[in-house]
């Protein structure tokens, strides 16, 4: 396992879990001592990992089904960790810059990690003494209140045999957007004029600390805790002019409250079992979210109108995993692994008209699963290196406020994935995999859009999609001028979840609601990549220009038309670019970013809606490295007004049928100035 404390500075970070294996047996394709992240003169190892060329941090998005096998390609000393409620760059935001090491990144195929693929970044840490680091941001926005309470600070320390990581984090997120919005006839005629201010109002203080006990050689014993306050304050005011008689004339409120408190508590134990080594792990979270949904609606000439939402869901999870890794020559690991997770969900829903009770839902699901994996790393050749996974889960799901029995599902899962080492240069990599997704148990339950008067009916026989993943990759390794990666990659999936129709009475045709549910098949392909081009001859000495982005396109049956489209909201294409330069021989930086992406519409059994932005997410940043021996970030955002546009149709009485309106609003947000302080100590 790890050697030592220096397990901790990732453990902590993450809140997580780490799996055996060590990074040092992989390939390193580039090392970056701390020398060379001196001219960026970063505070954490989130700002280091930035400027490694040609690697994009992946995974950690909180979807992951159970721990299973990695997803975050980052290490930690040699170790995985495998969180549950933190992103990569939020692990690496705990980690002070002067705690690093080294960086390596690792051909993940080289590892004897399940599931690791592609460029790994393994960091380094060293262990000594107390060490920190803090950061401090304020954001002013045309027509928004100033968000003055964003901010973190990171501890560590260590003595012989134990570490400590502790994090506290006060996020918050201010925002007001102004639109305008006209209704059309199905003849394009208009005959209602809106105009609206939407304000965004986000708090989310956040807690974690990891504890960290080494008794013995061998033996290695983590503690991960995580507590966090979320409050969510969004609202909408609308006034509306009739055009035509169609039309009507007045204003509407709406308001979307959120409060919720989350924690997890995990654990792990690793020590030498016979020729390999043993680790058990276990964790525990809950969530309990509370939302209020409120909608008046005041018309010229008519009584008010009022509308409410509450929903009460109060989600958990348990989870036991056990892992026996160990080698067998210098060629061959193996890992066997077996993992047991109970999940729940209790929700309450009411829904309320002018104060009478027209919709209650109380629903609790439940999720008993277990699955066990063989994987083999196996290093063919100095070139070549394979590495295979072969297991299934069997589980049992359903909701147990209804008379209908659980459901039980035996899945094969498992993988193959190889790289060839082809030059100085370049590394090609293909992986193929048989998998199953997460399943929100939210789509359980019943759900209403109270502005867009849209109602969603909760789903007992909604089942997780299955898949099977490939993907081919082109490595141009860091080094040079160029480095980055090219990759296609295409998905094929059963018991995919879109909108789609029930029918409550047969004998009734307009007896239908509709909601999120499995259909038949899918598919997904495209191809992604990354590059960064050191631009010192061509520009000026320190430029650096990254490009990272996707196109992807998909297929699957819509249930309406029965006509072949793409997923819904399924991301057609992204991108994302940075121009920097660090100035050499002073204190100074620059770097402009743009950001952008087009997204498909999302159908309903009568409607079609389809949103897209008319100009990128855009910030200038102008940084100063010595203020008072503190680093300065000054961003100027949005300076292009990023604009969002939406269209809906509304058809009769369905999308075969005919258009009755059309809708269309345009939201602006204003220009941001933001201002960072950062330091370690």
């Amino acid at each position: 396992m790890r050697h030592g404390v220096k397990v901790l500075a990732v453990a902590l970070a993450s809140l997580a879990i780490c799996s055996h294996a060590s990074a040092q047996d992989g390939e390193v394709s580039a090392s970056y001592e701390p020398g060379y992240f001196a001219q960026f003169q970063p505070n954490t190892a989130r700002d280091m990992i930035r400027q490694v060329p040609g690697f994009t941090l992946q995974g950690g998005d909180g979807g992951e089904r159970g721990f299973g096998q990695a997803s975050l390609n980052i290490l930690i000393n040699g170790r995985r960790p495998s969180s549950k409620s933190s992103d990569a760059g939020d692990i690496l935001g705990r980690i002070p810059a002067n705690k690093v090491k080294r960086i390596d990144i690792v051909d993940g195929a080289t590892l004897d990690i399940p599931g690791l693929t592609g460029q790994v970044a393994n960091i380094l840490t060293k262990q000594g003494e107390l060490t920190g680091s803090w950061e401090y941001a304020a954001r002013f926005e045309d027509g928004t209140k100033p968000q003055l309470l964003e901010g973190e600070v990171s501890l560590s320390g260590s003595t012989d045999n134990f570490e400590f990581v502790a994090n506290l984090d006060i996020g918050q997120f201010t925002r007001t957007t102004i639109g305008e919005e006209q209704f059309f006839d199905g003849q394009g005629n208009l005959f209602e004029d809106r105009s609206e201010r939407l304000s965004f109002s986000r708090n989310r203080p956040t807690l974690n600390l990891n504890l960290t006990f080494t008794p013995d050689s061998g033996h290695v014993a983590n503690l991960n805790m995580r507590g966090q306050l979320r409050r969510r304050r969004d609202s909408v005011r609308e006034g509306f002019e009739a055009i035509r008689p169609s039309g009507n004339t007045g204003q509407s409120f709406a308001t979307d409250e959120k409060n919720e408190y989350n924690y997890e508590i995990g654990g792990d134990y690793a020590f030498p079992v016979g020729d390999g080594t043993l680790k058990l792990i276990g964790l525990h979270s809950f969530e309990n979210d509370d939302n209020l949904n409120t909608f008046r609606n005041l018309l010229i000439g008519e009584p008010e109108f009022r509308s409410d939402f509450d929903r009460l869901d109060k989600e958990s999870e348990y989870i036991a995993r056990a892992e026996y890794s160990w080698s067998a020559g210098k060629t061959h690991d193996w890992q066997l692994s077996w993992e047991g997770a109970f999940n729940s969900l209790d929700s309450t829903t009411e829904l309320f008209q002018n104060e009478d009770s027209i919709l209650q839902d109380n629903v609790r699901v439940e999720e008993k699963r277990t699955e066990a994996f063989l994987t083999h790393s196996w290093a063919y050749s100095d070139r070549v290196n394979l590495q295979t996974s072969i297991g299934a889960e069997y589980s049992e799901l359903g909701a147990v406020t209804t008379d209908t029995p659980p459901r039980k599902f035996f899945r094969p899962k498992g993988f193959i994935s190889a790289s060839y080492d082809a030059s100085d240069k370049h590394i090609w990599r293909a992986r193929l995999e048989r998998g199953v997704g997460q399943l929100d148990f939210g789509t359980f339950v019943s759900s209403v859009d109270l502005t867009e008067d849209i109602q969603n009916t909760g789903n007992i026989g909604i089942v997780p999609t299955q898949f099977w993943n490939g993907e081919l990759e082109l490595e141009r390794k860091s080094g040079g001028t160029v480095s980055g990666t090219a990759k296609l990659f295409a998905r094929y999936i059963t018991d995919p979840i879109d909108q789609i129709l029930f029918l409550n009475d047969p004998n009734d045709p307009d007896d239908d609601t509709e909601g999120p549910g499995n259909l038949d098949s899918a598919w997904r392909y495209g191809i992604q990549g990354n590059m960064t081009w050191l631009m010192d001859d061509v520009i000026a000495e320190g430029v650096r220009l990254e490009l990272e982005g996707f196109a992807q396109t998909s297929s699957i049956e819509d249930p309406v038309t029965l006509i072949d489209r793409r997923i819904n909201n399924d991301i057609k294409w992204q991108f994302e670019m940075d121009l920097t330069q660090d100035v050499p021989d002073s204190n100074w930086a620059w770097g402009v970013n743009l950001e952008l992406f087009r997204q498909a519409p999302f159908f309903r059994r009568d409607q079609r809606f389809e949103a897209r932005f008319v100009r990128p997410q855009n910030n200038i940043r102008i940084t100063h490295k010595d203020v008072l021996g503190m680093r300065l970030d000054v961003f100027f955002q949005n300076f292009l007004i990023r604009e969002i546009q939406q269209e809906r149709l509304i058809f009769t009485p369905d999308r075969d049928g005919d258009l009755i309106e059309r809708q269309f609003f345009s939201r602006k947000r204003g220009r941001r100035i933001g201002v960072v302080l950062s330091d370690t100590f």
